[in-house]
């Protein structure tokens, strides 16, 4: 029986460098654990971090021992190959979308 509550709406980034978990909007510009750019962490599948969570029910999400769990579950399942940061589309002030892939 698990105990992990998956969140509704706020996303689990997750850097690819040291596991370090950020939850909510975007990401910081830069990664507190590792300093490494915020194009470093990815959109970590929900059942992934249920199942560090239900691991280590009695630590912080970013305990050592947590991230040693989460990233040896990314290796496994092949997150860091696959997942990336997409592009995201942005609302302006007139109401359109800037894509951030075209360029001006």
């Amino acid at each position: 029986m698990t105990t992990y509550k998956p969140f509704m709406q706020a996303l689990i980034w997750t850097c690819k460098n040291c596991a370090f978990v950020y939850e909510g909007g975007q990401p910081k510009q830069n990664c507190p654990m590792c300093e490494s750019y915020k194009t470093s962490f990815i959109d970590l599948p929900q059942h992934l971090e249920a199942q560090v969570r239900e691991a280590h029910p009695e630590l912080p999400f970013n305990h050592a021992d947590c991230r040693a769990t989460r990233k040896k579950l990314m290796e496994e399942h092949g997150v860091l190959k696959s997942y990336r940061v997409a592009g995201r589309q942005l609302p302006t002030v007139s109401g359109g979308n800037i894509s951030p892939a075209k360029s001006f």
